[in-house]
């Protein structure tokens, strides 16, 4: 059986680094979902303006090839094991990814469909190889849905900005961007064994972050501007 990509997606993050372990945890962040050749006709966008979310299904095309049957949920710490088909880990048997986003919008141009959406979890780059409607009548469990993570509170950390830093994201006319900056950042990318005091860098957006870690909190230390980078349009 073999599968052919239908496109690729455009986004903020040039590496894994940063990026949400899951959609819709970071709701500002956008992507373009890009359909070329036979795939990009209007015609197979039809219809789509009217679907307030999309499933994209996609290729892990970044992740270690499978290895063994267990993962470490970073859900759990890193603390403990669980079956790969329990979890959502991009380590797979068939690295095939799953993410529900929303639908902001679809363009026509130049022969190509661009389909904007946003709260993803999208590496830029990744192939696609399907979308599909959300449709809730359909898609929402009946009854009662369950999952072992569900009595875990989703981690997030204060973060706090240097004058350094809001300096430099206003002189490059990017402050509003701050707020999903935060948004990523909230989620604690931080290795699960880092320094109290460690620096860490971030790709976003065509800008290199600068972080630290002060205690539980992360201060943004400073920001500059990644030369011949390509941004989310």
């Amino acid at each position: 059986m073999q599968f052919q990509y239908i496109g690729n997606i455009q986004s903020e993050f040039p590496e894994k680094f940063g990026l949400p372990k899951q959609p819709g945890l970071a709701p500002g962040l956008e992507a373009v979902l890009r359909l070329n050749g036979e795939f990009g006709h209007e015609t197979l966008s039809r219809g789509l303006e009217e679907c307030s979310h999309l499933w994209v299904l996609f290729h892990f095309h970044q992740s270690e090839p499978f290895r063994r049957g267990t993962v470490r949920p970073p859900v759990l710490g890193g603390e403990k094991r669980m079956g790969v088909f329990a979890t959502r880990s991009p380590h797979r048997p068939n690295p095939i990814g799953l993410s529900l986003v929303k639908n902001e919008g679809v363009e026509f141009i130049d022969g190509a469909i661009r389909i904007h959406v946003s709260g993803h979890d999208f590496v830029d780059g990744t192939p696609i190889l399907d979308i599909k409607p959300y449709v809730e009548s359909y898609d929402r469990p009946q009854g009662i849905s369950s999952h072992w993570s569900d009595a875990i509170e989703q981690k997030r950390v204060q973060i706090n900005w240097s004058d350094k830093a809001n300096d430099e994201l206003q002189k490059l006319s990017r402050f509003k961007e701050k707020s999903t900056i935060d948004q990523v950042l909230a989620l604690d990318p931080r290795p699960r064994v880092a320094k109290s005091d460690a620096i860490f860098g971030m790709s976003f957006a065509g800008l290199n972050i600068s972080f630290q870690s002060v205690g539980v909190e992360i201060l943004v230390v400073s920001v500059s501007l990644i030369e011949n980078s390509m941004r989310v349009k």
